[in-house]
């Protein structure tokens, strides 16, 4: 069908191209795409506070039940190896009956998995319930970078993009300050009773203020002149169609195969400008935020007999300030970068590379191993540089959320835009899967001196696919082509 070319307030062609349906998310009204945004954005963050919050409390919860305090960790990870499986579970479904019941029902198997985690009795009882935990609230991971892409413009995606991936990444940071307070004055229990408390708060709010994202665009076959884009109003009647259990608008095209949980998601591994960056990212995430957050506590409390409201303290603000930095040298930066670009090509009568946008790397790969190198040398010279550890581990986490946001938004919404969420599911799959093993060799077998060595090396050999990318990654998508949509 025909239709009119619709160009921003600077006057470029909007990417893609709104339709004139009040269904369609890319016509919400700003502050409705905010809202959705925040509240995805918060749901990213309760997945990762969840399995994260009883770290600073590690030490009693081994006491309570008599294990080691590395077995005590071990729920921890069990917890992160089902957040990389939830995805792939409720995707495929949040694909074909809507995001919104998928976000709905994960929100409150977390709020349910939360409470059994709290009244467990038995160590064994704990690892179950967490298990469920890991993987109930997990959806957000893998739904909320193409929620992103379903509701804002291109030359918007960068910086929320970046606001979706620093409240991900961040619930893990936060989740220590939390349970080291809640665990001193209430108890270790009470960690899983404040997750169980959010979990519940954020289904109502879902309930009533999240409305289905999902739209089914159609293709344009001409076009007849331009025009400044003017959204259609949001009117009551939308509200209601879109604030439905499931999408009410769902075609009889859209059908659910069993394919779709983890073979087709995981077929997007074949692009290598979607396995270069989830590998780096992954590699990056797990030596720099999850390691840490497994294993600091455990090294304060031995080194300097610090008690859970200093581990979460030295742990959690650390990585959350080292977080919220990066992004501001990030999404945004990454956003300008990308719209002089288009300007640049549209005066020739092209298109900017998606590959532009991975120029914004190259400060979170040299920061990532140089945080990780000074944290050894700070936690050898203990008795003297004491405040050293959480600086450097804030600044390796600096770095890692800008590889975060750079590498999403390149490979979800510059890349891959109509396999947002499958590409959303391998990054969150390889990171996931990779933080799974961490904590079951690191110390154990090798130590933390040598860890945290030979973290920084790998991470430095594995942004060598990524240069790879700079070079030669817009010549392998074009030869490669676009993917199946089906």
């Amino acid at each position: 069908m025909k239709s009119t070319i619709q160009l921003d307030a600077s006057g470029l062609p909007l990417s893609p191209q709104p339709t004139s349906s009040p269904f369609d998310p890319l016509n919400y009204p700003n502050w409705l795409k905010c809202v959705i945004l925040a509240e995805v954005s918060f749901l990213a963050f309760l997945a990762t506070m969840n399995v994260a919050i009883i770290n600073p409390a590690v030490v009693p919860l081994s006491a309570e039940f008599g294990i080691a305090h590395v077995t005590g960790t071990y729920q921890t990870t069990i917890a992160i190896g089902t957040s990389a499986l939830g995805p792939l579970v409720f995707t495929p479904l949040a694909n074909v009956y809507g995001r919104r019941p998928a976000y709905l029902l994960s929100v409150l198997i977390g709020f349910a998995s939360a409470v059994g985690s709290a009244k467990s009795t038995s160590y064994g009882t704990l690892v179950v319930a967490r298990a469920i935990n890991g993987f109930g609230p997990s959806a957000a991971l893998g739904l909320g970078a193409g929620t992103v892409v379903d509701i804002f413009f291109m030359h918007q995606r960068g910086k929320a993009m970046g606001i979706f991936t620093l409240m991900s990444t961040s619930g893990g940071h936060f989740a220590p300050i939390v349970g080291g307070y809640v665990a001193r004055d209430l108890g270790w229990r009470w960690c899983f009773w404040v997750g169980a408390i959010l979990n519940g708060a954020m289904f109502l709010i879902c309930l009533f203020f999240m409305p289905e994202t999902l739209f089914d665009r159609p293709q344009e076959d001409g076009v007849k002149d331009a025009a400044r884009y003017t959204p259609p109003p949001l009117t009551m009647s939308t509200w209601r169609d879109r604030l439905w259990f499931w999408d009410l608008q769902r075609p009889p095209t859209r059908r659910l195969r069993w394919s779709d949980f983890v073979v087709k998601p995981l077929s997007m591994l074949k692009y290598p400008s979607v396995t270069f960056p989830a590998l780096y990212y992954a590699v990056t995430y797990g030596f720099a935020s999850i390691e840490p957050a497994l294993t600091l506590a455990t090294l304060f409390t031995e080194i300097y007999e610090f008690d859970t409201v200093r581990n979460g303290l030295a742990n959690g603000v650390s990585l959350l300030v080292g977080a919220s930095l990066g992004e501001l040298c990030s999404g945004p930066v990454t956003d300008v970068m990308m719209q002089r670009a288009r300007r640049k090509a549209l005066k020739v009568g092209g298109e900017a590379p998606a590959e532009v946008r991975l120029q914004g790397i190259w400060t979170g790969f040299l920061t990532v191993p140089a945080g990780l190198l000074i944290l050894v040398l700070d936690i050898k010279l203990a008795c003297i540089l004491i405040v050293g550890e959480p600086t450097n581990a804030a600044l390796a986490c600096f770095g890692i959320q800008i590889v975060t946001s750079v590498c999403y938004t390149y490979s979800c919404s510059d890349c891959y835009r109509s396999r947002s969420n499958d590409v959303s599911q391998c990054f969150n799959f390889f990171r996931q899967i990779f933080g799974l093993t961490l904590g079951f060799y690191s110390l154990d077998q090798i130590g933390f001196e040598w860890s945290f060595t030979v973290f920084a090396a790998i991470s430095v050999v594995t942004f060598l696919p990524i240069i790879a990318l700079m070079w030669k990654g817009e010549t392998w998508r074009k030869r490669m082509g676009e993917p199946s949509r089906t």
